[in-house]
């Protein structure tokens, strides 16, 4: 689904540039509560109980998704001592949306 740029290659490639790794990212944005965490997250990096707050869904369901979201790598997390802290992967990441190298996603009225 990824593709990186190489150790001597000082641009990196698109997050997805061919139609099957773009329907994968497709497909795993395209449930409502991904929608609401990734809304969520562009205005920056959050932990899954601001999240939960932030879009009305419980703790547990936050969590699941950005599994999910993290396996296909639109998110992507470190540890701040005992919270993990969830943002969308810098790669992809523009003013109010996400590039996906095929694609753009934006969100309005944010």
């Amino acid at each position: 689904m990824r593709t990186r740029a190489t150790k001597g290659d000082k641009t990196a490639q698109p997050f997805c540039c061919d139609p099957g790794a773009c329907a994968g990212v497709m497909k795993v944005l395209s449930e409502k509560p991904r929608l609401l965490i990734v809304r969520s997250l562009i205005h920056g990096a959050s932990h899954v109980a601001a999240i939960a707050r932030s879009t009305g869904l419980a703790p547990a369901r936050v969590s699941h998704h950005l599994g999910r979201m993290r396996l296909a790598g639109v998110v992507e997390c470190s540890r701040e001592g005992q919270t993990v802290v969830y943002r969308i992967n810098p790669r992809i990441a523009i003013e109010g949306g996400m590039d996906l190298g095929c694609c753009t996603v934006r969100f309005r009225g944010l």
